[in-house]
């Protein structure tokens, strides 16, 4: 099996992409670690054992990083709730957070797994970079690192020229992209693509109607409407899911090797900006099958 680290910011697609791991059986998640982006450190830790525990698990859930590297923390509670789950709570999770730092027990995995350890970052790349600060030589020790974050080739969604999690932690972005790790992003661009949810695909997922289900869907609610009212569309993109989807099985995903600089400040504050190249350690995912993340969003939820 694949050993696994999710980490996030825990809000409502977040919390669908912890769903789809945890359903996974080729997947072994040794741990959350959460990370302050959508909501409060605090939220996003409740919300990530709540989630697990509603699957049916006990993930260990560690507590990372309570704001940016550098910058005062600017949530996105506009869209996800208060709660970052819609507000469709309060939920309760019956476990405790544990007591290590998520970075510090990140360390302890890689070193106890040396390559093996593969980790997904959906939310701000914090965590990721206190590991690489704290020990280089064990940041290295990281199989694949899939990241979403990003606009890719396309235009952002917290500002026109960036994605949430790089605007929120440019400075953490900037370092661990400038890192020789492996290293797969799926941004925004795809996702509007290939990981939206449409009135057809809500119809057809209700139909499951079991209390994971039921979750999924009703913490979406408060951003298809956002999305209804803002962009007069009846969809939703699902960041977090589709780059899950392509964690879990990217054999039809399509990639350009490349090397990512990220834009510190000013206007244009958390844009990536590309060099396409052979010679790049970062692979961005340009194409995504649709119906593959499709199939395994169903999957996931049907169990």
């Amino acid at each position: 099996m694949r050993k696994i680290i999710i980490d996030t910011d825990t809000a409502t697609d977040d919390a669908i992409a912890i769903i789809m791991a945890l359903k996974c059986k080729d997947f072994n998640v040794l741990g959350i670690t959460t990370v302050a982006g959508n909501v409060n450190i605090v939220q996003a830790s409740s919300n990530a054992l709540y989630t697990s525990e509603l699957c049916g698990f006990k993930i260990p859930v560690y507590q990372g990083a309570s704001s940016p590297l550098k910058r005062k923390l600017e949530t996105s509670k506009f869209f996800h709730g208060k709660d970052g789950l819609g507000d469709t709570g309060p939920y309760k999770p019956k476990s405790k957070i544990r007591k290590s730092y998520a970075a510090d027990r990140i360390i302890s995995f890689l070193k106890k797994n040396p390559n093996e350890i593969e980790i997904i970052a959906i939310g701000p790349l914090t965590n990721i970079a206190e590991v690489y600060k704290k020990d280089p030589k064990s940041f290295k020790l990281i199989k694949n690192l899939y990241i979403m974050g990003g606009i890719g080739e396309g235009k952002g969604n917290i500002t026109e020229f960036a994605e949430f999690n790089f605007w929120v932690d440019p400075d953490a972005a900037d370092i661990v992209l400038n890192t020789t790790i492996n290293i797969k992003v799926i941004a925004w661009d795809v996702t509007q693509l290939y990981g939206f949810l449409n009135q057809e695909n809500f119809a057809e997922l209700q139909k499951i109607n079991n209390k994971i289900s039921n979750f999924a869907l009703n913490i979406q609610r408060r951003g298809l409407k956002y999305y209804q009212k803002k962009y007069k569309e009846n969809k939703i993109d699902l960041a977090d899911p589709l780059a899950m989807a392509v964690m879990i099985d990217d054999s039809e995903t399509l990639y350009k090797k490349c090397k990512i600089k990220i834009i510190l400040d000013g206007e244009k504050r958390g844009r990536d900006t590309y060099k396409f190249t052979d010679s790049g350690n970062i692979k961005l995912a340009t194409q995504v099958s649709r119906s593959n993340f499709l199939k395994i969003l169903k999957s996931s939820l049907e169990k």
